[in-house]
């Protein structure tokens, strides 16, 4: 007989908790489609006028070209033809993007506009072509059933502040349960060491969270520096939070992708500080203090979290009454609408 077990073949009271079942997991990115939101690409400056950059993108792979004028566009990658990749070898020719193949043509409306043979073109040579807009100095592509977005990307509430923005680094959690840290206030005490003075107002609506009126301290990463902030999350892959820092406007927005190809999240970082001026000694400190922001936004979202978050296998389980709004974000999550319309061509 077990030494686990008592003659009538049952287990002991004390463990009878092994036959207790976990908390529901949320589904991982992917499966049933991914969220319908506005996804990081790649940084602008990797693509320049006439240069093309083949990417992963979600479960699949996506290239991004820059055209004669200007406009960057983000396409399925794959050609119509035979299916070679236009990210490998695909050339750039004024606003078209060439196949290395057979010299396929498409235009930055994913239409095949040439073939190098006789004959008309095939009415199904056409590319998945995804909403695309540069903002931050990242390209972003939005992902939904329709071509109009639900919503579109904020406005960092510098209008005109200098701006820094720093990708790419990976996260093993989706980017979208990563964003969970931002309303878990337990661990922002005990594994940050903040000192927390105000919790902030928490509102949910379908495509959007806020978080208004946060006030901490931060002795272990900035040397007491006092934050006023707000937070809000846009979608699933959006982060942005900032205000008052010792008297000083400062915002961050936290971005990531899916890679379920690599079983990671890209993350992209942006900061933005006020102008200090032109001179070279002002802008010379601007960028300092843009520097100096940037790792402590790091260090506090993203090093202090990873060597968990990377290993977390993360469930709704044994939740406190603390608990309570990352409960309600994993419920925002299980709302939002999961679409995957360009799947038959980016693979």
């Amino acid at each position: 007989m077990s030494a686990n077990a008592t003659a009538s073949g049952k287990l002991p009271t004390e463990l009878k908790d092994r036959r207790a079942t976990r908390g529901r997991r949320i589904s991982p990115e992917g499966e049933n489609g991914f969220y319908e939101t506005w996804y990081p690409v790649c940084l602008s400056a990797d693509v320049a006028p006439g240069q093309v950059l083949g990417r992963p993108f979600l479960d699949g792979r996506v290239v991004v070209f820059r055209g004669a004028n200007g406009v960057a566009r983000v396409m399925s990658a794959y050609c119509r033809h035979f299916g070679a990749d236009l990210g490998t070898g695909g050339v750039v020719i004024g606003d078209e993007l060439q196949c290395p193949y057979h010299h396929w043509r498409y235009g930055q409306d994913g239409a095949c506009s040439h073939i190098a043979v006789s004959g008309p073109v095939p009415k199904q040579a056409r590319l998945y072509t995804f909403p695309s807009v540069e903002k931050w100095g990242i390209v972003f592509a939005y992902y939904g059933e329709n071509e109009t977005p639900v919503f579109q990307l904020p406005e960092l509430p510098i209008p005109k502040g200098a701006l820094r923005t720093f990708g790419t680094f990976k996260f093993k959690l989706d980017i979208s349960l990563q964003f969970a840290n931002s309303v878990d206030y337990q661990h922002l005490v005990v594994l940050h060491g903040l000192t927390m003075e105000r919790y902030p107002e928490v509102t949910f609506d379908r495509y959007h969270m806020t978080q208004k009126n946060m006030v901490f301290s931060d002795s272990t990463r900035a040397n007491g520096a006092r934050f006023g902030l707000d937070v809000a999350i846009y979608g699933t892959s959006i982060l942005i939070f900032g205000g008052d820092i010792s008297g000083q406007p400062i915002y961050f927005a936290i971005l990531g992708t899916p890679i379920t190809s690599e079983g990671v999240s890209y993350g992209y970082t942006v900061t933005t500080v006020p102008h200090g001026g032109d001179d070279p000694q002002s802008a010379a400190a601007t960028t300092e203090s843009l520097i100096q922001w940037e790792k402590w936004a790091h260090r506090l979202m993203v090093e202090d979290d990873k060597p968990i978050m990377d290993t977390v296998s993360f469930r709704q389980d044994a939740f406190l009454a603390q608990d309570k709004y990352v409960a309600e974000y994993l419920r925002y999550l299980e709302r939002y609408p999961r679409v995957h319309p360009a799947e038959d061509f980016i693979k």
